[in-house]
């Protein structure tokens, strides 16, 4: 297939809009950026378009019936990683699922895929708890991924990968630092350390077992550790310091409609859009 000419562009964040809206012109795109509203980027929409923007909307979108045909790493693969890679036990719930777990102890519950308001990543010490979140959610059948394990975090870093290849790779938290533009610069980031772990990783897999496009959270534990803590959407991931060429790389690899069928993005449809 060749390379879309359109770039479907929506970011929350400067930083990330203006990146990526230079780096498509770059690369000899069109760029159309439209509003926050599934019904504004079904108007964006055109043929051949490769999208970029948050999974909520992009969501929203694809029950309009836009032709998106996302791809990048599955819940599945992240938690098949294992507790080696990413230093805890994942397992895949339903809101049931979580209940049992918590009715022995704390729990760090997150929705599998999506990102919401509503139900945020956290560890919750009770069923009493969970429940009023799930309530407040509207106790929708979400797909969650729960953990019983807590890790002592140091650092934070985004390493943006297209298949086998690291792209970009930054800092987003070094220490109690939230990430600035030269956060990268700070004497205890292992940016760099985190893009050759990824390297290592994703070397040691496989040949069909590479997502075509990731965003590889990797954090580095108080005891000098790197673990991957989760794996994102390159096409709904913000910059955070990363390269935006070689992130749109990310996002182009990701919207290729003849990525293997495993790799598709299927946004569950009882999911809570973010707000």
């Amino acid at each position: 297939m060749g390379e879309p000419r359109t770039l479907v562009l929506y970011a929350r964040d400067e930083h990330s809009r203006t990146g990526l809206r230079a780096a498509a012109t770059r690369r000899g795109l069109t760029v159309v950026e439209p509003g926050p509203t599934p019904a504004e980027v079904a108007a964006a929409a055109a043929p051949g378009s490769a999208f970029r923007a948050p999974g909520g909307l992009l969501a929203q979108a694809l029950d309009r019936g836009v032709p998106l045909r996302l791809s990048g790493p599955t819940p599945e693969w992240f938690a098949g990683l294992g507790p080696a890679v990413t230093g805890r036990a994942w397992h895949r719930v339903g809101p049931a699922g979580a209940r049992g777990m918590l009715t022995t102890g704390p729990v760090f519950v997150k929705l599998a895929d999506a990102k919401s308001r509503l139900v945020p990543a956290r560890r919750y010490p009770g069923v009493a708890e969970f429940d009023a979140v799930m309530a407040a959610a509207g106790n929708l059948p979400v797909e969650l991924l729960a953990t019983r394990d807590w890790l002592d975090i140091d650092s934070e870093y985004p390493v943006f990968t297209r298949g086998r290849e690291v792209l970009t790779a930054s800092a987003y938290r070094v220490q109690d630092e939230p990430w600035g533009p030269l956060l990268h610069t700070h004497r205890a980031s292992f940016h760099v350390e985190a893009a050759a772990h990824v390297a290592d990783l994703l070397g040691g897999l496989s040949g069909d077992a590479v997502p075509p496009a990731a965003v590889l959270d990797v954090a580095r534990l108080a005891d000098g550790r790197l673990v991957v803590l989760e794996a994102n959407q390159a096409w709904g991931s913000g910059l955070y310091g990363c390269d935006p060429d070689a992130v749109l790389g990310a996002v182009l690899a990701a919207n290729d409609p003849g990525v293997a069928e495993r790799w598709r993005w299927r946004p569950d449809p009882a999911a809570v859009p973010p707000l």
